[in-house]
């Protein structure tokens, strides 16, 4: 009897236990499906997060220690597209990028001579310089690092020079930008453009996070177009002023050099800004940190920005989804969300 008893006792619980196993097998089935998958969407979209804990970078950016008192600058004045059939293999797709050609002119010609004189230059007032070619030594580290280029288009009218930092930009290397436009506008006469491009900031030098032959993190670098080979103007000018061109470059350098603040440590990293939200609907993404600049983008409140660098109470971004708008935008036009930035666009030659 007792036996009967424990067999149908076992019975009832097996029963019971296979029925709360159909309800939770039912109940996961109903999550892995479409519900989950609503879930999944909410958690994605990135939410205003005023009130909760910003955004933190997982790695914390340690501020470089300063070099001790006494030490040569360092700075490195890479020739773009020179040698670029060497590229190491992490490169390789690049080898064949070769620059802009015009009329029997190379670029990769003009760049070299143009460098070989800047590097002269430096070289009299005592700066310890780094002739670079194409392929940049792995974490290259130093005071400046300089690509030069040429600039080619098809229509033989465009003019001017560009100057652009990485996508995330350090103050460090915004005040090396600062100085060379200046110093180089001042030389050559040349307009600036604002017209900066994507290959620009994603530079494959710049691309620390994802390259091995590209600058140290605290490198403050840029990439200079000095003018466009393809304007038959400019070109005369760029190889019969050569030495113009040269000094324009040099002196904005020392410039650099002579005001930044060597113990200043925190200047040479990059920001590490969240993610941000538009406020409202229409706000204009602009080509200068200005109210009359040119409008690159109308944004609305579904769009995320990522800033890569602040200035006077605007920042900088890239629009999420338009990964070839990078515009400025006022600060009070965005709001904080906790989504961390995005990863940078892949690296590109700098063409």
């Amino acid at each position: 009897m007792r036996r009967a008893s424990s067999a149908i006792l076992g019975l009832l619980i097996a029963t019971v236990v296979l029925a709360i196993g159909a309800s939770f097998g039912a109940s996961v089935d109903a999550h892995s499906s479409s519900a989950f998958f609503s879930g999944y969407r909410a958690a994605a979209s990135p939410t205003l997060t005023p009130a909760l804990e910003p955004y933190r970078s997982p790695v914390p950016l340690l501020t470089p220690t300063p070099r001790p008192v006494g030490t040569i600058p360092r700075v490195a004045i890479q020739v773009g597209h020179w040698e670029s059939d060497e590229l190491p293999d992490e490169l390789a797709r690049l080898r064949s990028s070769t620059g802009a050609i015009s009329d029997g002119y190379t670029e990769v010609d003009l760049n070299l001579l143009i460098a070989k004189r800047v590097e002269k230059l430096l070289l009299q007032r005592g700066i310890v310089v780094d002739l670079l070619p194409a392929t940049v030594p792995p974490g290259y580290d130093a005071d400046a690092f300089v690509a030069l280029h040429a600039d080619g288009s098809a229509s033989r009218s465009a003019r001017g020079y560009k100057v652009a930092t990485p996508w995330r930009t350090s103050r460090a290397a915004q005040q090396l930008s600062d100085a060379l436009k200046k110093s180089y506008g001042d030389a050559t006469g040349f307009p600036l453009s604002d017209a900066i491009t994507f290959n620009m900031r994603g530079y494959y030098a710049f691309s620390f996070r994802r390259h091995t032959h590209a600058v140290a993190r605290t490198t403050p670098a840029i990439i200079l177009e000095m003018g466009y080979l393809t304007n038959p103007t400019e070109r005369a000018f760029m190889y019969g002023r050569a030495d113009l061109l040269a000094a324009g470059i040099s002196n904005g350098i020392l410039a650099y050099l002579k005001a930044r603040d060597p113990n200043d440590g925190a200047a040479l990293l990059p920001p590490d800004f969240p993610m941000f939200a538009v406020a409202s609907d229409n706000i204009a993404i602009r080509s200068a940190p200005r109210d009359d600049a040119r409008i690159l983008l109308r944004a609305d409140t579904t769009q995320r920005v990522m800033p890569i660098q602040e200035r006077d109470g605007w920042f900088e971004v890239i629009v999420r989804g338009e990964w070839r708008v990078v515009g400025w935008v006022r600060k009070d036009a965005l709001v904080a969300t906790n989504e961390a930035p995005l990863p940078p666009p892949p690296a590109t030659d700098g063409s």
